[in-house]
């Protein structure tokens, strides 16, 4: 019956201690996903400014090629530089704030799995107490139990 109770005892420690594996591999998974999503953010933003950069230089070059007025190309380079900037702004913008969603899912989902883990943990303690004291109490109770069968054979010869 003993035996019984520490197997199930040590069945029990053993999925808790999986369920925290589990929860600690899926808490490293959130961490590296906000982190990738931070470096996507910023590499957004650097392409923005490369973009705007490749633009500029676009139009400059096609002004030399057609030998254009420069007054009127600057204006046109600044109209078509700020129409393309706004669409660029706006795209960005939807890019980011779904990042953004994304980053506080994550960042909800670390710790919620952290407070998971934590009250895995303390399960775990408590049941390696209960499993400790049963075992202890299980030893007393065999040493008494040995005393009583030598008291007895002394009693009986």
């Amino acid at each position: 019956m003993g035996s019984q109770n520490s197997r199930i005892k040590d069945m029990i420690i053993k999925e808790k201690e999986a369920k925290i594996q589990v929860l600690s591999v899926n808490l490293e998974r959130a961490k590296w996903i906000i982190n990738y999503l931070e470096q996507e953010n910023k590499q957004l933003t650097d392409k923005q400014a490369i973009m705007e950069l490749q633009m500029i230089r676009v139009n400059r070059q096609g002004a030399k090629k057609t030998k254009i007025e420069m007054t009127s190309l600057e204006q046109e380079i600044e109209n078509d530089r700020e129409a393309w900037l706004e669409r660029v702004n706006i795209h960005l913008e939807k890019l980011l704030e779904k990042a953004n969603k994304e980053k506080r899912i994550l960042c909800h989902m670390a710790y919620h799995y952290l407070t998971r883990n934590k009250i895995c943990n303390a399960r775990t303690k408590r049941l390696k107490a209960k499993l400790k004291r049963a075992l202890r109490a299980k030893k007393e109770h065999d040493k008494l139990k040995i005393l009583v069968e030598a008291s007895l054979a002394q009693q009986s010869t």
